[in-house]
């Protein structure tokens, strides 16, 4: 295979990581979709102020209340709702921010080798040893709480895995003949990184990106379980945490919540395997 070939069809392959149209992934897209749009038209779709306070306490569901009421009166239909937005919002955030770094931090470091990969991946060990909560915890508690605060916690949290698939990309492909052509032809080392081999390595970090909205979405509402997300946002873990003291006596505090959490994380899941599976048979079709 000739040079000008070989980056072709490389491309070529990497582009079969786009997913199938199995009947599980429609549906986790579809999911996704519904949420989006849920959160997106939050001030028209909730049918409540989610923080308007009510005598109505504890209220099962009813054409006023379609999931019921919390312990201050407050429609929980219109929490999750809002709840979308923020956890859809964080989780985004979480998925682009953790590529973003990944593919520089990745990116530099495969291409360059040496003792710039040595630094490069010391720094990524150093979050990768303790658990994300545990790191997302720590930074949230030295710079405070706040939406934009959470989300900087998350991506601070989950951006080695990331970085680590794309330097393995780069280490692969430094070598590769359509790389030594650009070197001979004295492109610069910051366009070999973002224009030559950038396009081929992409592709797993994206689909780890589709895994790292889902993991963030689900540190978000983990942080606001524990109290330490942001107090001025509806959140499906705030919910949640809310619920604890009446599981027995208002299913209708903690299971739409619940819920919410748990088909967002797994659709996300789903929508990362499909995209994973997908490149994996591409590769082994040619």
């Amino acid at each position: 295979m000739t040079v000008l070939q070989e980056r072709p069809a490389v491309l070529a392959r990497r582009r079969s990581w786009l997913p199938r149209s199995a009947p599980l992934t429609v549906v986790a897209v579809g999911c996704v979709v519904l949420f989006a749009l849920a959160g997106l038209l939050a001030p028209i779709v909730a049918t409540h102020n989610p923080f308007a306070v009510s005598p109505q306490i504890l209220q099962s569901p009813s054409g006023a209340h379609l999931l019921g009421t919390d312990e201050l009166g407050k429609d929980i239909f219109s929490q999750l709702v809002h709840g979308a937005r923020a956890s859809l919002t964080i989780g985004l955030a979480a998925g682009l921010g953790s590529l973003l770094i990944g593919l520089v931090v990745g990116g530099i470091a495969g291409y360059a080798g040496g003792a710039v990969d040595s630094a490069l991946m010391r720094v990524a060990e150093v979050f990768q040893i303790l658990p994300a909560m545990i790191v997302a915890l720590v930074i949230v508690a030295v710079i405070g709480r706040g939406t934009g605060l959470t989300a900087l916690a998350v991506i601070v949290a989950l951006w080695p895995q990331a970085a680590r698939i794309v330097r393995g990309q780069y280490l692969q492909l430094r070598g590769a003949e359509f790389v030594d052509a650009a070197r001979l032809a004295r492109t610069p080392a910051w366009r070999i990184i973002a224009v030559e081999i950038f396009p081929v390595a992409f592709p797993p970090a994206g689909v780890q990106a589709a895994l790292d909205v889902g993991r963030g979405m689900l540190l978000e509402s983990s942080l606001s379980f524990l109290g330490l997300g942001d107090p001025n946002s509806a959140s499906w873990g705030a919910v949640l945490r809310r619920a604890q003291p009446y599981l027995s006596e208002a299913w209708w505090f903690s299971v739409p919540a619940g819920l919410c959490v748990v088909l967002m994380v797994l659709s996300f899941n789903i929508i990362g395997d499909a995209l994973g599976s997908s490149g994996t048979a591409g590769r082994r079709s040619l």
